[in-house]
């Protein structure tokens, strides 16, 4: 809605304090009559009730979020394809219990530690694994959807030859033809490409590959690699390692465009670690300071006590100013806003040497994580908080640089790429499809027909990891065992499988040399059988083998580089300097386009814009108040001669003079769910510098096209939203003890002695980071629907949980906090007093409940609840669903239909199920976290506390105790049983601004 020539005014408006304390987009500071007008309606698409979306985009839409038409022929080759009763009851499995199994999640290569659960043979939801020595108990949204993904009815389910249906069996045989020559000639002229490889039975498959064939070519590609971070250390150090920050013995922290608690790899491990670390800093009265500079906003940004935006190109220039301070020199005298925060950073570090950590993220150059291991090291911070392990992908592949170029050469007569998809995720300059024509054979192993897929041969559908046998290292170094939970749903092979096949032209029918092929990987030479697999069977029911970390390296500067000098500042950028800066970021939800099929993650909101369905161009207020550019605006960006465009979206906190393009959108592979959504940012990616671009060309193209938002939805009118409690200040909390106001309101039922618990929840703001793991995990446990991008539009988005966003501050560069909105289960519910058929009503435990089934769909309730956490079912999302794909859904949670009101409910069905194991014990009391709602579970900073408040000593009367905690809109009188916890700000600046 806010144009560029309205932002002068924004800005203006801020400054001077008429604005709102805390805003969620610049159209709540304009505060405009037509944005109060769309408050006011609350869900402005009520009467739109017959516009109905496009059927094949619906039908697309209801695939994924059913798992429509995949199951019901999905057996191997040969099995069978009905269904019988048990003759002899399967082990372990009790119908209609839960049963869990400890395996890993797969990100890019590298392992997080879960648990799955499974009902009657069916995965049904992912739990973190709490005795897993990296992640903790956390998991993130890609693993929380890959129960989903399981499921995904895109999945490649056939093999295809020449894009026609074909067999396991025809492509044995033929490979069987090639596999003479390839030996012969020594493997010369075959490419082997995979993706990033941490599994050390692959790694020494591929060894066993490479001496079978010793001229053969290994080479890895990711949309997303690591390979600046590895470059780094080698430049500083000599050779590749990995670094990982021990927070617990920090005093301060310096993020040069980092991304500890963005999603990746290592956000699980690293924003948990954080998180503990924070929360003791402030149990002893002080704070873990966190300064971040970065040229577009991030998770890990957002969250900075001091921050600043700095382009991407200049933030070597930053480092070296911080080496220098560090050395002895003067720190920056300007009094611009990075000087300012340069000066403020470095006192911090010089203040805390051998307690600081100063780190830098995926998409930072080498020449940047070279510097930052030097200004360690000068700070002695190496080996204190920084710890430096041998990398834990495997080393020694060429990239799809070199293999690109060995194409063109004419040197590859065989192209075999396993888990990869180059085609789509190589720099658009490579031109990797034209070049991959040049290759004879060309061979894809993948879990989708992909872009990879469509040009390839030969494409092979690959086993998804909840149905593999497998192994995979954490960020640590710690092995985490991958076990199967369901039956290959749709014929998919092993990667291990494939490559003992290439090999030695055997492999596995069904998988059953995967586990063989595991086992004897971990069995040493000459050990007893017996005592192998009981060594084993303790390592599957742990999840991962114990004591497997990589051990800390003893690490030593080069002199390559030279010391510490101090570097000559450059001079202002002028308004009028032709060309902008490009940055290159991995999608917050669905990475670099792996996960882009899954629905889920589809319309899960980006942490930072609410965006969803789709990726935006995110420009700075300066260049869209300087271009004349508004939010929805069509803008081209190019360079090079090649161009991308897309929706402009006018982004606070980024750089000036800087645009973000994300990746993992713009796919082009017919009739799946991700076709044609945004724009492909690798297009424009330069191989070089695959992170940033520079001189580039912005312009608007005239169009105009809204994204699809959530930012607005939810919308709270009100007082202290957030709070923000610094640090030796007086308490922003509610005080305690204070006499509850008059109500005309019933007073709360008492309890009877049958009801030993009152539910509430605590959340703290300082914890959560907005990661949205919590939403995700909401989704899959209570069969929340995928509505699509046209009823997102109009106000129908059906999260039971929102993550809201709100900034403080100026434009340019303002604070950022993070709220999640669950139901408040409120003592006192407006929304129980509007239902006209008490179809939502309090039971004796403290539960705001809703009947379903007495539901006639009025909405009063919608419209009487302030804290907008109701969703209404305009449309019959759930219907038509056949018991087989009802399998993928809990069976404890009902699947609502057309017309009825639904929200959260705190997992009634797990406090129920500890209800009944208590039941057991003779009405013993359910213990304090016996009930653990999923997004409490899925949290991987344990920013959520559930349990029982009339509990003293439980773990959320506890937090309820201290004195940040707050009810959200407790002037209203509702007494809502979720409460929170105000973030932290150092005690010098609340607000954290800088200046």
């Amino acid at each position: 809605m806010t144009s560029g020539s309205d932002i002068a005014a924004l800005r203006q408006k801020l400054a001077g304090g008429d604005g709102p304390r805390f805003w969620r987009s610049l159209d709540a500071v304009a505060d405009s009559p037509e944005f109060r007008d769309y408050l006011a309606a609350e869900f402005p698409s009520a009467a739109r009730l017959a516009a109905a979306p496009e059927r094949r985009g619906f039908l697309k839409l209801m695939a994924a979020s059913f798992a429509l038409g995949g199951l019901t022929a999905c057996g191997a080759e040969g099995g069978r394809d009905y269904e019988v009763p048990y003759v002899n009851q399967p082990e372990r499995i009790v119908p209609g219990t839960d049963l869990s199994y400890a395996s890993s999640a797969v990100f890019d290569g590298f392992g997080n530690g879960i648990l799955v659960t499974t009902r009657n043979g069916r995965p049904l939801k992912i739990e973190g694994n709490p005795d897993h020595p990296w992640s903790r108990g956390g998991t993130d949204v890609l693993a929380q959807a890959s129960v989903l993904g399981l499921y995904d009815p895109f999945r490649s389910q056939a093999v295809q030859h020449l894009g026609r249906p074909s067999s396991w069996a025809a492509f044995r045989t033929a490979l069987q033809a090639q596999i003479p020559a390839w030996r012969e000639a020594g493997g010369a002229g075959v490419a082997l490409l995979t993706g990033p490889v941490t599994s050390p039975t692959v790694a020494a498959q591929i060894a066993r590959m490479r001496a079978a064939y010793p001229e053969l070519r290994w080479y890895v590609g990711a949309g997303a690699g690591r390979d600046a971070i590895y470059e780094g250390a080698r430049r500083a150090y000599g050779r590749p390692l990995e670094t990982r920050p021990d927070f617990d013995r920090a005093r301060t922290i310096v993020s040069l465009d980092g991304d500890f608690l963005d999603l990746g790899p290592g956000q699980v491990g690293l924003s948990g670690r954080w998180s503990a670390a924070r929360r003791a800093a402030y149990a002893e009265g002080r704070l873990l300071t966190l300064h971040a500079a970065a040229p577009t906003p991030t998770l890990t940004s957002a969250k900075a006590d001091h921050g600043v935006p700095v382009p991407a190109g200049r933030l070597e220039d930053l480092a070296r100013d911080l080496l220098a301070v560090a050395a002895g020199a003067g720190a920056p005298a300007g009094d611009d806003p990075v000087s300012r925060w340069t000066r403020r950073a470095a006192k911090a570090l010089t203040e805390a040497r051998g307690a600081g950590i100063v780190t830098a993220g995926l998409t930072a150059s080498p020449d940047l994580h070279a510097l930052v291991h030097r200004l360690n090291g000068a700070l002695g911070n190496t080996g204190a908080t920084l710890r430096h392990t041998m990398p834990v992908a495997e080393q020694g592949a060429g990239t799809l640089v070199d293999l690109a170029e060995a194409m063109e050469r004419g040197a590859v007569k065989a192209l075999i790429v396993l888990g990869a998809n180059p085609v789509y995720d190589a720099p658009g300059a490579l031109d990797f499809a034209a070049r991959m024509e040049r290759v004879p054979l060309k061979i894809h192993a993948g879990l989708y027909y992909d872009e990879t897929g469509a040009h390839a041969d030969w494409h092979l559908p690959a086993a998804h990891p909840l149905e593999s046998w497998g192994d995979v290292r954490s960020l640590d170094g710690t092995v985490g065992l991958i076990q199967p939970t369901v039956a290959p749903l749709y014929n998919g092979r092993t990667l291990q499988d494939m490559l003992a096949f290439l090999t030695d032209g055997r492999g596995g029918e069904e998988g059953a040399d995967a586990l063989a092929l595991l086992k004897g990987r971990w069995r040493t030479e000459g050990e007893d059988p017996a005592a192998f697999e009981a060594r084993f069977s303790d390592a599957l029911r742990r999840g991962f083998w114990p004591d497997s970390a990589a051990a800390a390296e003893d690490v030593a500067l080069t002199q390559e580089g030279g010391g510490p000098q101090p570097s000559a500042r450059p001079p202002a950028r002028s308004s009028a300097e032709p060309g902008i800066e490009v940055v290159f970021r991995p999608d917050p939800t669905v990475w670099d386009g792996t996960h882009a099929d899954l629905a889920w993650l589809q319309e899960l909101p980006k942490p930072l814009t609410k965006v969803v369905w789709e990726n935006v161009i995110a420009l700075s207020p300066h260049l869209a108040e300087r271009e004349g550019i508004a939010t929805g605006d069509i803008v081209r960006v190019e360079a090079e001669g090649r161009a991308v465009e897309g929706a402009a979206w006018i982004q606070p906190g980024q750089a000036a003079d800087t645009v973000t393009l994300s990746l993992g959108y713009g796919r082009s592979v017919p009739d799946h769910l991700s076709s044609g959504l945004g724009y492909d940012a690798a297009a424009l990616r330069p191989t070089g510098t695959p992170w940033r671009l520079s001189g580039a060309r912005l312009t608007k193209t005239g169009r105009r096209r809204m994204p699809a938002t959530t930012q607005h939805l939810g919308t709270m009118e009100g007082q202290d939203i957030v709070r923000v409690q610094a640090v030796g200040a007086a308490p922003v909390g509610d005080p305690k003890g204070a006499p509850a106001p008059a109500s005309f309101y019933p007073p709360p039922e008492n309890q009877d002695r049958w009801v030993a618990a009152q539910w509430g929840m605590a959340i703290d703001l300082d914890a959560c980071t907005g990661c949205n793991a919590c939403v995700t995990a909401c989704q899959a446990e209570n069969n929340i629907p995928v509505v699509g991008r046209t009823e997102v539009e109009l106000g129908r988005w059906m999260g039971w949980l929102r993550v809201d966003r709100y900034y403080a501050g100026g434009l340019d560069a303002p604070t950022t906090q993070f709220q999640p909105v669950p139901c408040m289960h409120c003592e006192q519910a407006p929304c129980e007093v509007g239902c006209p058929v008490e179809a939502t009503l309090h039971d004796s435990e403290g539960l705001n409940l809703q009947v379903y089934n007495r539901c006639v769909g009025t909405r009063t309730c919608q419209s009487y609840c302030p804290y907008k956490v109701r969703r209404f079912n305009y449309l019959d999302y759930t219907g038509g669903m056949t018991p087989v794909q009802q399998q993928q859904r809990n069976p404890e949670v009902t699947v609502r239909a057309r017309g009825v009101m639904e929200k959260c409910t705190y997992c009634i069905q797990r406090i129920t199920a500890a209800r009944i194991t208590s039941a057991k014990d003779a009405h013993a009391p359910i213990p304090d976290g016996a009930v653990e709602t999923a997004c409490q579970g899925a949290c991987p900073t344990r920013a959520i506390t559930f349990g029982n408040v009339a509990d003293p000593g439980s773990q959320v009367s506890a937090a309820r105790k201290d004195t940040r905690e707050y009810a959200l809109l407790g002037h209203l009188n509702t007494r809502p049983r979720t409460t929170y916890l105000a973030g932290l700000a150092p005690a010098s600046d609340p607000a954290g601004r800088e200046g």
